[in-house]
């Protein structure tokens, strides 16, 4: 017996999600939007650009004038407000559901097509690219345009917001993951602005020595601290060349990319322990995280 179109996942998604997006015209730019509630959308930095008073045009064909609220070039995100004509609203994926071969979907404005619906998989995460970090890769179809879309899963709840694609890759697209987004647009409601939490601290992800990890019950692998910024946070806390750091507020951080995770959900001005693999000896080294320095986000 054939299937209807309203039982097929993906039109099933589509059908829930699509309403939750809209487009956003900037002056000669334009792009996607995702609806977090009734008045407010995310959108990228850079669909908004320097326009304060972008048009947005919703699922049902209406156009209404939006504000931004803020916007934040390093994150690539914006807030704007708007008086939306449908209570259309997208929730939000939880972090840990987020793995390599996960189903997405990405509904977005490409080359202003309008509503556009692609698919494929969650190809990675924790990618960096350029001055973003901590990027999911996906290989659906990701255009200009797409650009502040939703990438969503099956049950319709937000991964990412689009923001990039390699031209010269064949669907390599990147996505600013879902809790990076909340974080953020919080952060905008509450003080207007984006907090870019910074510890000064260079690594590499390395393996431990298996006899010490085994002895000291440690976890493979950590980030070896290959410098410290002189006078940064991490270098008034007392961290070394050669330190080994293996969680950061107790996660653990087997890799670069998971270290600077953690240190991103960190708040400003929070001391966060550092777990630390010192001359055979486990140290605890609490480093107050500090705000990036004004010259490092032109």
């Amino acid at each position: 017996m054939p299937m209807n179109w309203h039982q097929e996942p993906f039109a099933q998604v589509a059908s829930k999600v699509g309403p939750g997006v809209v487009q956003v015209r900037a002056g000669r730019g334009q792009g996607s939007g995702v609806l977090l509630d009734r008045n407010s959308i995310v959108t990228n930095a850079h669909v908004v650009g320097e326009n304060p008073r972008p048009s947005i045009t919703f699922a049902d064909g209406v156009t209404r004038p939006g504000r931004v609220v803020a916007a934040d070039r390093l994150y690539d995100l914006a807030l704007v407000e708007t008086d939306s004509p449908v209570a259309a609203r997208v929730e939000l994926a939880e972090e840990e559901s987020v793995v390599p071969g996960k189903l997405v979907v990405a509904i977005g404005n490409p080359y202003g097509f309008g509503w556009t619906v692609t698919t494929g998989v969650v190809s990675a995460v924790d990618r960096i690219i350029g001055g973003l970090d901590g990027l999911i890769q996906t290989d659906a179809a990701i255009n200009p345009g797409n650009s502040g879309g939703a990438l969503v899963d099956l049950e319709g709840r937000l991964v990412g917001i689009p923001t990039l694609v390699l031209a010269q890759g064949q669907n390599i697209g990147f996505a600013i993951p879902s809790w990076q987004v909340l974080q953020v647009v919080e952060q905008f409601r509450r003080a207007g602005r984006a907090q870019h939490p910074y510890v000064g601290l260079a690594g590499t992800t390395e393996v431990i020595d298996p006899v010490l990890s085994r002895a000291l019950d440690l976890p493979e692998r950590g980030v070896l601290v290959a410098g410290v910024e002189p006078g940064g946070p991490a270098h008034v806390a007392g961290l070394m060349e050669w330190d080994m750091v293996t969680a950061v507020g107790g996660v653990p951080t087997p890799s670069v990319q998971a270290l600077r995770r953690q240190v991103r959900k960190t708040p400003v001005g929070a001391v966060v322990p550092f777990t630390v693999l010192r001359g055979g000896r486990i140290l605890q080294v609490p480093v107050r995280v500090a705000e990036l320095p004004a010259a490092a986000r032109r």
